[in-house]
């Protein structure tokens, strides 16, 4: 939303960051971190280009290993990632006080498990997954051919659907119904995590309260 500070790791082509940009808009701060070299100085001379750099700043880190370089400063946080449970950890220290959302995109559901477990572990709470194609079912109607049961009622049957004098005098029985996904289906699925890091506990030894500094309204 307008105004917030987003964290992104797996800056690619910069598409996602450019959104992001608008959405938090002239008020908020976007800070996009890539491991490949090459794809980090492309990104960046692309933002400079459509004079985001106000809005956008770009970093050759990997999040994985160095983190996002940012402490308690972080609303959201979006992954992009090979193994975004690597990343999950250093996402806790990047958030605010106030805590925030999290955003993984993974196109393998062993991605997937191995995120959230990582989550799970790190305190994240509403931690949930939606898978994001959308695919069409088939719906085909399958027969048996009566009475073909035994040993050899495959071999049977096909024997038998070779010959139209046996199919004609036979009948088709227990009907059922098979549905799946269809075949011819181009693209490939994808998975995106969503979790909440809730605002976290200020230690007793952090908190200032300095008695000597209070003021008694009430004269002597």
């Amino acid at each position: 939303s307008s105004g917030i500070n987003a964290e992104y790791g797996g800056t690619g082509s910069g598409s996602l960051t450019h959104a992001l940009a608008r959405a938090v808009g002239s008020t908020g701060c976007v800070h996009t971190c890539e491991f490949h070299q090459e794809r980090a100085d492309a990104a960046a001379k692309e933002f400079a280009l459509h004079g985001l750099e106000d809005t956008i700043t770009s970093q050759h880190r990997n999040v994985c290993t160095d983190g996002f370089g940012v402490a308690n400063r972080a609303d959201a946080i979006f992954l992009d990632l090979p193994c975004p449970w690597e990343a999950v950890p250093h996402a806790v220290s990047a958030f605010s006080i106030d805590g925030g959302r999290l955003c993984s995109f993974s196109p393998c559901i062993e991605q997937v498990q191995r995120c959230c477990a990582m989550l799970k572990e790190q305190g994240f709470k509403e931690i949930q997954t939606f898978e994001g194609i959308e695919r069409t079912y088939q719906l085909s109607r399958k027969r048996i051919w009566e009475p073909f049961v035994g040993r050899d009622r495959h071999k049977k049957f096909r024997a038998d659907q070779r010959s139209e004098d046996k199919a004609s005098a036979g009948k088709w029985i227990n009907a059922y119904v098979k549905g799946g996904p269809r075949k011819d289906a181009v693209g490939h699925t994808g998975y995106l995590t969503f979790a909440t890091m809730p605002p976290k506990l200020v230690e007793k030894d952090n908190i200032t309260d300095n008695v000597d500094n209070l003021v008694n309204p009430i004269a002597d």
